[in-house]
């Protein structure tokens, strides 16, 4: 039976890697878990149509990489986290840095192209972060958190 995987599995495949598996450990395994799906004509349509958003998103991305550079540099994120006598609650991760951007700025990133100092921001202050777009496009933005209540 061949399968498309949605996500890793360990000594198995890649996610949306196609293998042949037997319908056994399909069924009883990675159906379940919503690990993968059985590969029809239909999944492998919507695969190919990903695949082309992906390219043309990434290409895009890469050709206009430094006209994103420049008009993200130097611009603020403002975020808000609540805090109490020194103490915060929640932090700011790379998702949310994403999800900002791209209602600000309409440009879709992933997680590989933010690079901030510590894994997440949980601090009241203002702290730089970098937008890796190429090796020669970058962008330093300043992420802005202020207290919520």
């Amino acid at each position: 039976m061949k399968v498309l995987f949605l996500q890793n599995v360990l000594h198995v495949a890649k996610a949306w890697e196609i293998k042949e598996v037997k319908p056994g450990y399909a069924a009883n395994m990675l159906f379940p878990k919503k690990l993968a799906v059985e590969l029809t004509s239909e999944v492998e349509k919507q695969m190919k149509d990903k695949q082309k958003k992906d390219d043309a998103h990434r290409r895009e991305l890469l050709e206009n990489r430094h006209d994103i550079a420049d008009s993200l540099t130097w611009q603020k994120l403002s975020f808000k986290l609540k805090w109490s006598k020194d103490k915060v609650y929640g932090a700011i991760w790379e998702k949310d840095i994403i999800w900002e951007i791209k209602k600000k700025f309409k440009i879709e990133l992933s997680k590989k192209h933010i690079d901030m100092p510590d894994w997440h921001i949980k601090k009241l202050w203002e702290t730089f972060i970098y937008i890796k777009l190429w090796k020669d496009a970058m962008a330093k933005m300043i992420v802005v958190v202020e207290s919520d209540n």
